[in-house]
């Protein structure tokens, strides 16, 4: 993967707790202001368009738009965040926020670590932690924004979840929402499905942790 980590010669205090574990990917939720710059030299180091070949200028584009959204983001302090890796390399960002009863999903955003190659199960993985979060809430519901004009077909990824579009649908945009008894069922179906061991969190220096 085109990353290259500049390690630093001091120790800013570092708060990414290292939560689970799914098969070959780890998920460490961010927390402090050096996770989160973290994230920014990240989105600058990604090789889009190079990690993809096969996708178009505009695609790559649209690409790399939705994973510095996704960066910027996490760094609103109101939002929750979880960095996902594949074999200590950077895969996929989620970052959500809780209003009352209705989780609004800001973005989610996964990328390969091997040139054309997508990383399996990275965006289930990221929506099951999303869901192990917030089920608790009673009669909760999750809202997001699905993107029309990006690389893949993610408003079918998002129906085959378990979403459904709403009427507010925009030139480059559709709200889709899940509610209720889907949320649970949706979670079920994803645990037989990711191999996920929680650990007892653990802090992490992901300049030093990460390649």
């Amino acid at each position: 993967m085109q990353i290259q980590t500049n390690r630093q010669n001091f120790t800013p205090q570092f708060k990414a707790l290292h939560i689970a574990n799914t098969g070959n990917l780890k998920l460490y939720r961010l927390a402090g202001n050096a996770d989160k710059k973290y994230l920014t030299s990240l989105a600058e180091r990604i090789k889009t368009g190079e990690l993809m070949p096969n996708l178009s200028k505009q695609e790559v584009d649209r690409w790399d738009e939705m994973l510095k959204y996704a960066v910027f983001n996490a760094q609103n302090l109101k939002n929750i965040t979880y960095l996902e890796t594949c074999n200590n390399r950077p895969c996929g960002i989620i970052t959500f926020r809780t209003d009352n009863k209705t989780t609004f999903l800001d973005c989610i955003c996964t990328f390969p670590t091997q040139v054309g190659e997508r990383v399996k199960l990275a965006g289930k993985t990221l929506f099951y932690q999303m869901f192990s979060d917030i089920l608790p809430i009673k009669n909760g519901r999750v809202e997001l924004e699905a993107i029309t004009n990006g690389p893949f077909d993610v408003v079918k990824k998002y129906e085959d979840l378990g979403f459904k579009r709403t009427s507010r649908v925009y030139p480059t945009k559709v709200v889709m929402e899940m509610s209720g008894f889907k949320l649970k069922e949706t979670f079920n179906r994803l645990r037989e499905l990711i191999d996920y061991t929680p650990l007892e969190p653990e802090k992490v220096n992901l300049s030093q942790t990460l390649d």
